[in-house]
């Protein structure tokens, strides 16, 4: 439905070419592959700094440690995401993408030096430990972030809507193209130089990403109230007015962050086990590089799958293989086998997304994408936010192995909410006139 036909709204767009749409789809692959290169580059390997460059070693203070590294990043995110999203629909998708490439590359090398931090002003705020730094500014870059979802904004909003899940397949091609990149040189980096190496190699590329920003051209639409909207009282003056397709899309967002990021943290502990503790940096790189390979083959097939067969077909396929692969790698005894493993799982389940970004797509007016892609981001990091309590709990009550089983029992279980749901939102209309509501 056009939103020229919407009275609840005056619509004033500045129309970007419709071939400049290829353009933005380019200039922002090329920065997400530089963004997730940096990410990749240090994230994963985390749990190894907080090891072996912070001392700490008893297993309850690891997983400690590594969940609330990952719930604050999460927790960020999630608070976050939705108001750059607002923003992003009334002032333009560029500036948030700018600002979350060019303020995050000052953060990231701060990590390396949290020890030094530490002890330097340990006579003044005794209370402060490297580890609480880290987490702090995990906080900071995490709630200055938010690319993924800007630019998966700008997609939805230039790109023509036969093209869109195209488009969003090709853009998840450039987050594992540069996970694999970042996962293959953040491990050499940290092999051959140390952790501090890798921490300013991010900061680098999350700058150059910002320079690549700097090309695309953003198709920005005003929004302007036509009628005096109705004062609400209690929760609704706390939660957006969503329709109930879009909330539905937006529960099976919140699932599909909690049971696809369960094992994801302990990659690295995996490793570490498989290959001891001197080459786990290096393996951990390569293991995740193969694995991010299979990424990029099945962003593309699933966002092409997408635009030609309903979610059913590509979920249930997607998440049975993917719980296999996840019990594989539960049972892997050596480097091979949980690389080939890891590989399989992300070759079913990197087009989760696409699928579900599609979906969202077509139950949203465009006038609304960005808001609702980024409390879409926001709902995925809750549950990436909850996986990570859920995930450190796990493994301090079973083992490493225990949390990859407990992650495949989640997604198999996941798999008839995804199918009952999503055939539930794409059955509800976009609008509801008479509330003027999205």
């Amino acid at each position: 439905m056009s939103t020229q036909n919407d009275p609840a709204v005056k619509v004033k767009t500045s129309d970007v070419s419709s071939s400049y749409w290829m353009v933005n789809l380019v200039c922002l692959w090329f920065s997400q592959i530089l963004v997730m290169a940096g990410f990749s580059a240090l994230i994963p390997f985390i749990p190894l700094f907080i090891t072996q460059q912070l001392g700490i070693s008893d297993k309850g203070q690891v997983a400690t440690a590594v969940s609330l590294f990952s719930f604050f990043g999460s927790l960020a995110y999630a608070i976050f995401c939705p108001i750059w999203g607002k923003l992003s629909d009334r002032f333009g998708v560029k500036p948030m993408l700018l600002r979350g490439t060019f303020v995050t590359c000052f953060i990231f090398p701060l990590m390396g030096y949290v020890k030094n931090i530490s002890d330097s002003i340990s006579g003044i705020f005794p209370f402060v430990s490297a580890v609480g730094l880290l987490i702090f500014f995990r906080f900071l870059s995490a709630a200055c972030a938010g690319t993924t979802a800007a630019s998966q904004v700008m997609i939805v909003r230039t790109a023509p809507d036969d093209k869109q899940g195209f488009a969003l397949g090709s853009l998840t091609t450039s987050t594992w193209g540069g996970a694999m990149l970042g996962n293959v040189v953040g491990g050499l980096i940290i092999d051959k130089y140390g952790f501090l190496a890798s921490f300013w190699f991010c900061g680098i590329l999350y700058l150059l990403a910002g320079i690549a920003i700097l090309f695309t051209r953003d198709n920005p639409v005003r929004l302007k109230p036509a009628v005096k909207r109705i004062k609400t009282h209690g929760v609704q003056n706390f939660l957006p007015s969503f329709t109930n397709a879009v909330w539905t899309m937006m529960a099976l967002f919140l699932l599909m962050g909690l049971v696809r990021s369960l094992e994801a943290p302990y990659i690295a502990l995996k490793v570490k086990e498989l290959a001891g503790e001197s080459k786990a940096a290096y393996w951990t790189g390569i293991v995740s590089a193969f694995a991010c390979v299979a990424s990029v083959v099945s962003g593309v097939v699933s966002g092409w799958l997408s635009d030609h067969y309903s979610p059913r077909k590509i979920l249930i396929p997607a998440l049975s293989v993917s719980a296999v692969a996840l019990i594989l790698q539960g049972m892997a005894d050596n480097l091979v086998l949980f690389a080939l493993s890891r590989s399989l799982l992300y070759i079913a389940a990197g087009g989760f997304h696409p699928v579900l970004q599609k979906v969202l797509s077509l139950v949203t007016p465009k006038r609304k994408r960005g808001a609702v892609f980024g409390f879409s981001s926001c709902m995925n990091s809750s549950g990436v936010m909850l996986a990570a309590l859920l995930g450190g709990y796990i493994y301090m009550c079973t083992t490493i192995n225990g949390v990859f089983y407990i992650t495949a029992v989640a997604q198999l279980l996941s798999l008839p909410v995804l199918i009952v749901f999503t055939n539930i939102a794409m059955r509800r209309p976009k609008f509801r006139r008479k509330k003027a509501r999205l």
